[in-house]
């Protein structure tokens, strides 16, 4: 064989392996893409939860419910529901069969898993429940109804953003192929739709709430979200009818049925093409498939919005019956509850306060959930200047201070990837400094890390307190006057960045939607010179000596 040849043969042997090497590595590149997810349950009362674990934990699960596997349920539900709580016993036993752990308590439940299905049937505990699960940065599957109450519900999402910890909540109604059919426009713009689904009462929930939610939940994904006011056409013994007015002249209609007819799920619409079915109930499935890509993705598929304007519309149509028939806005309504919302949970703040911890100490609850404390109140132990060079700034009564400290930033000896951090600052009369966190390189932190803004004054721009410097302005300037505490959280998570002030979300970002260096995502300009995508996802936290005074105390971080 001449050499020609031979180079031909061993570049064939060589093209054939290499095509080899890429084909079968594909699988094992996908596999490794998706992580393997561990899941529990809170709340075994409801028939959801035994259909989920057995789609997950029994034969061979493919697609997007491949790689998630329920480990672990907490089988408290309700506590007074005849209906759910007689389950529970013999539900114990089903998912125990099926691999499953149960857990005395939710707090043991979130140490053993990534992500949560919060299935108690009852709404009315969903919050307390639910409180824990945002404190540990699991996303949560929220089933329906979302709460007991729509008080309830918008104090749910308001803690999700607080603790920005993502949740969901639906029925399986919205994701039958009929009703996603319409959402998606198949039949065009669709200006009328009539719903029904069975109506059951529960006599601790507002009317719609318990088992109207299914056909309420169908009318909305039809119609989508926009409903402006509701009446309570009919309400007896055997059925229930409400007529909603949208925006632009829309209509929709939902009958609740006890007994008669309509049976089942349904209804019909008038689109582009005339009047087309809804169609009915698809199984658990579809609902299931959404709830596995958001607990990958972080990204819930319904909207905190539209899922509010549902429960909106339910307690609108319970205040309607009330005033006798009267049509009720859905605003009054949402209103009335926001204030009602906020009021319980300055009350949970207060009652968090009253169990307190001494400061520079973690409270039981905070040992529990996994925090690390940073700073002793005492010493130094831990800490460095950013050039590596001890720190020169003595403690004062308790509190860090990186003022004179011998470095431009006074940073924790370890660096952190995905995380939340909090603590307490004090800012004198004048005060320019920030919390740096994500730093790469130590030598260059400006550059290499994201800062929030520590600034005295009232402003909301790029460089008020706050801001994720440069980048992000605070919504709303809520630092304490200076020679007063102030807190502080941030959390990041993949390229998910907030900072929270005192208890409210004012500044995020998405790291992966700013692509261009140096440049806004309205397009002006900030003095990074590379794209914030490009920014590390883990770093050195530090605080930073910018020529003044500032306190800090209660130095907390949690990883995720």
């Amino acid at each position: 064989m001449n050499s020609g040849s031979l180079i031909r043969l061993l570049s064939r042997s060589f093209f054939s392996l290499l095509l080899l090497a890429v084909v079968c590595s594909g699988p094992l590149i996908a596999a490794e893409a998706k992580k393997e997810l561990k899941a529990g349950i809170i709340g075994l009362d409801t028939s959801h939860a035994i259909a989920f674990t057995k789609m997950l934990n029994t034969g061979n699960p493919e697609g997007d419910l491949a790689g998630i596997r329920v480990v672990a349920a907490y089988p408290k539900g309700s506590p007074d529901i005849e209906s759910s709580t007689s389950r529970v016993p013999g539900y114990i036993e089903q998912v125990k069969a099926m691999g499953v752990e149960i857990v005395p308590s939710i707090d043991e439940l979130l140490k053993k898993v990534d992500v949560v299905f919060l299935e108690t049937n009852d709404g009315r505990p969903h919050l307390e429940q639910a409180i824990p699960v945002f404190q540990a940065g699991k996303p949560v599957f929220i089933d329906k109804p979302v709460a007991g109450s729509l008080v309830d519900a918008i104090a749910l999402y308001e803690l999700s953003e607080k603790y920005n910890t993502p949740m969901f909540s639906s029925s399986s109604l919205r994701f039958a192929k009929g009703a996603q059919r319409l959402r998606n426009g198949e039949e065009g713009k669709i200006t009328k739709c009539s719903t029904h689904s069975p109506c059951s009462l529960e006599a601790t929930h507002p009317d719609l709430f318990w088992y109207g939610i299914h056909g309420v939940e169908t009318l909305f994904t039809v119609m989508g979200p926009g409903c402006q006011s509701v009446k309570r056409t009919v309400s007896n013994a055997d059925r229930d009818e409400v007529a909603g007015k949208w925006a632009g002249g829309r209509e929709g209609h939902f009958t609740g049925v006890r007994k008669g007819t309509p049976k089942g799920y349904g209804g019909t619409a008038v689109g582009e093409n005339g009047e087309v079915a809804v169609g009915g109930y698809d199984g658990y499935k579809p609902l299931l498939v959404e709830i596995a890509k958001f607990f990958r993705s972080g990204k819930a598929p319904v909207s905190p919005e539209e899922t509010l304007e549902i429960y909106t519309f339910m307690e609108a149509a319970d205040e309607s019956k009330r005033q006798g028939g009267a049509e009720v806005t859905l605003a009054s309504v949402y209103e009335k509850a926001e204030k009602e919302a906020h009021a319980k949970l300055k009350k949970l703040d207060l009652a968090d306060a009253g169990s307190a911890a001494p400061d520079n100490t973690l409270t039981a609850a905070e040992k529990e959930a996994g925090w690390k404390l940073l700073f002793n109140g005492k010493d130094y132990s831990g800490w460095k200047c950013n050039n590596g060079k001890p720190i020169d700034a003595p403690i004062e009564d308790g509190a860090l201070v990186p003022y004179k400290s011998g470095g431009y930033l006074i940073v924790y000896n370890k660096p952190f990837a995905d995380f939340k951090f909090k603590c307490d600052v004090k800012m004198p009369e004048e005060c320019n400094s920030g919390i740096f966190f994500r730093v790469g390189d130590l030598k260059n932190p400006v550059q290499t890390g994201f800062e929030a803004q520590v600034l005295t004054g009232e402003g909301t721009g790029m460089h008020d307190f706050g801001a994720i410097y440069d980048l992000v302005a605070p919504s709303v300037n809520r630092a304490s006057k200076p020679g007063e505490w102030t807190n502080i959280e941030i959390t990041c998570k993949g390229p998910h960045v907030s900072v929270a002030v005192n208890d409210e979300v004012v500044a995020k970002l998405n790291a992966d939607e700013w692509t261009e260096p140096g440049k806004r995502l309205d397009g002006s300009d900030h003095k990074f010179k590379d794209a914030v995508k490009d920014f590390p996802r883990k770093g050195y936290l530090g605080f930073q000596d910018h020529g003044h005074k500032v306190w800090y105390k209660n130095v907390k971080l949690l990883a995720l």
